[in-house]
């Protein structure tokens, strides 16, 4: 008795993978978003303010007077100013230590106003302040 085969081989089968790779992508784009979503966001090391509108002063600063803030302003070229005027980096180390030894108070600002200054510049000029007045550097910001 023969067995007669009720399917023939054909030589042009093929497996349909689509679906099968439509799930692994999918599970693929999970895993991503999933991983992005876990990440910490790196820090530059900037404890910024709270701000809060109803108190006039700054909780962070106390009642600073004028006579307790050395503002240094940068220009577009990353040049550091003080009263508009540029100044060399060995002197303007020497007017700072000489501030912050007059003023138990005082508070180096480092003011960009100009919005053409790259955050690069602001970054780099800041460690700098950091390195020379420590923990009393603060940075100026305006409304835009």
């Amino acid at each position: 008795m023969k067995i007669r085969k009720k399917y023939q081989a054909s030589a042009n089968a093929e497996i349909n993978l689509t679906a099968l790779l439509d799930v692994v992508f999918s599970i693929l784009a999970f895993f991503i978003l999933l991983s992005a979503a876990l990440t910490i966001p790196s820090r530059i090391g900037i404890d910024l303010p709270i701000s809060d509108r109803n108190n006039k002063g700054d909780s962070n600063t106390g009642d600073l007077q004028p006579q307790d803030i050395f503002v240094i302003t940068l220009d577009p070229a990353g040049q550091m100013l003080k009263d508009g005027k540029s100044i060399s980096s060995q002197q303007l180390i020497q007017d700072i230590n000489t501030f912050l030894a007059t003023s138990a108070r005082g508070t180096v600002v480092l003011s960009a106003d100009d919005s053409t200054v790259s955050y690069q510049i602001v970054i780099s000029r800041l460690s700098e302040l950091r390195a020379i007045a420590g923990n009393r550097v603060a940075i100026a910001t305006s409304r835009s």
